[in-house]
């Protein structure tokens, strides 16, 4: 079973991710088309709409200058539509653990108490397994059972649709 375990473990991780970033790119497309302002509704997501800001800010050493062009840049990017916003800072990036999760459902403004029950399984068994196999190590899946895990995966999935998915209705119109 250890190679096949491992298999599906690194399969179940490629679509925990892959399908996680899905549901981002889908959600982003859908506000961008919507339209609207980030500060109207979703103040946290002005973090990525300043993730460019941010980054000058670094590369110039938090220099009395470049906080001066942050703020005037601020100023700006505060009245900025969705068109704006990077989905890069919520996008899963090859670990998508419970602490990633966790902020990114921050920015997003979507309730993480569906998956609080998960966080372990998510962590230890979705995440570390994969970057341990992923990294030539030999996690025990000698009590690996492939149709829980699986299931698991599929479960966390639904979760993920799910809010993504009320996320969207809740911003139609009536």
């Amino acid at each position: 079973m250890g190679v096949g375990s491992k298999a599906v473990v690194v399969l179940s991780y490629a679509h925990w991710e892959g399908f996680y970033n899905d549901c981002v790119r889908s959600y982003a497309g859908f506000l961008k088309e919507r339209g609207g302002r980030m500060r109207d509704k979703d103040w946290m997501m002005l973090a990525g709409a300043f993730t460019a800001s941010f980054q000058s800010l670094h590369d110039k050493h938090n220099s009395r200058d470049a906080r001066r062009a942050f703020i005037e840049k601020m100023k700006s990017l505060v009245d900025e539509d969705y068109g704006c916003f990077s989905f890069d800072v919520v996008l899963a990036r090859s670990n998508l653990d419970f602490e990633k999760l966790t902020g990114n459902y921050h920015i997003l403004s979507f309730d993480l108490g569906p998956l609080q029950r998960h966080r372990l399984k998510i962590d230890r068994e979705i995440v570390a397994w994969r970057h341990q196999i992923a990294h030539g190590d030999q996690p025990d899946l000698s009590a690996m059972d492939v149709a829980k895990h699986t299931d698991l995966v599929s479960n966390l999935l639904l979760i993920i649709a799910d809010q993504f998915q009320a996320a969207i209705l809740e911003r139609m119109p009536n």
